[in-house]
């Protein structure tokens, strides 16, 4: 059986002026928006063991994503559009997703240069 679905790992870069706490909340952001695409699930990356002392509650890494999705163009590819539609205009805020150990920087800026570069990215990581 073929394993049809696949990770993508997903790291918001914060602009200049954002905090850790606004890091946090354009995560959180950002998770409820893809989980309204046709995505399998997205959930925050566990980093590390809670500190002693707490309930045990995993430490999410502030800013990091995990997407599970159907290997395919289209799933891939509106992904990847509305996160570029997320960081158009946030100045020098960007998103770094990498699927297979091949990564991709999505920043705000609207270039023939990076749609090249994430057409070709889609179409490395999709099934025919």
């Amino acid at each position: 059986m073929v394993d049809d679905t696949a990770s993508v790992a997903l790291r918001i870069e914060p602009g200049q002026d954002e905090d850790a706490q606004e890091l946090e909340r354009l995560t959180s952001t950002l998770q409820r928006q893809l989980l309204q695409l046709e995505v399998e699930d997205v959930e925050r990356p566990v980093e590390g063991e809670a500190p002693p002392g707490t309930r045990g509650v995993d430490v999410a890494a502030i800013g990091g994503l995990i997407i599970t999705l159907a290997k395919s163009s289209g799933v891939l590819g509106s992904v990847v559009g509305m996160i570029q539609k997320w960081v158009a205009g946030k100045g020098s805020r960007s998103v770094k997703l990498e699927l297979d150990g091949d990564a991709l920087e999505v920043t705000g800026l609207s270039s023939a240069d990076q749609q090249r570069l994430i057409t070709a990215w889609i179409e490395r990581h999709s099934e025919p």
